[in-house]
């Protein structure tokens, strides 16, 4: 389930029902939708970088060793009726410290993916070239 994610995971604490927000889960699937493979979003104030891939969003303990916090996986966006409904989920935890980091993330997870947006649109944005049009109208043209 998680050959493609540079993570160690400690023996499983809890494994939980989740909801992830609407305005997350929406940022991250545009992130993964633009780049092949995992896409890393650091997280900096809780010090956990985020290694989103289409199965699961392992928030990993870069500091401490590359040891996964929390892993969020089997997301079920069918089951929502909008856009702005939140996506239900499971949420593995592997300490109870994680609980911590649980409830800051979804503020800091948020920033991140929305500066990690503003890069990647940056990246991907061809340079522009402006092009002068003529003014006259195609009737006067023809007229002419």
């Amino acid at each position: 389930m998680h050959d493609d994610i540079d993570c160690r995971r400690p023996p499983l604490w809890e494994r939980r029902a989740g909801m992830v927000p609407a305005w997350i889960y929406n940022q991250a699937s545009i992130l993964l939708h633009r780049d092949a493979g995992p896409v890393y979003v650091p997280l900096r104030y809780v010090s956990v970088m985020a290694i989103l891939s289409l199965r699961e969003w392992v928030f990993c303990d870069f500091i401490g060793g590359k040891v996964a916090v929390t892993v969020w996986h089997h997301f079920a966006p069918q089951l929502r009726q909008d856009l702005q409904d939140a996506v239900p989920c499971q949420m593995d935890l592997f300490n109870p410290d994680s609980e911590v980091i649980l409830r800051r993330l979804p503020m800091e997870f948020n920033q991140a993916l929305t500066v990690a947006l503003k890069k990647q649109g940056e990246k991907r944005r061809p340079s522009a070239q402006v092009i002068a049009l003529d003014g006259r109208s195609r009737d006067e043209k023809n007229d002419g």
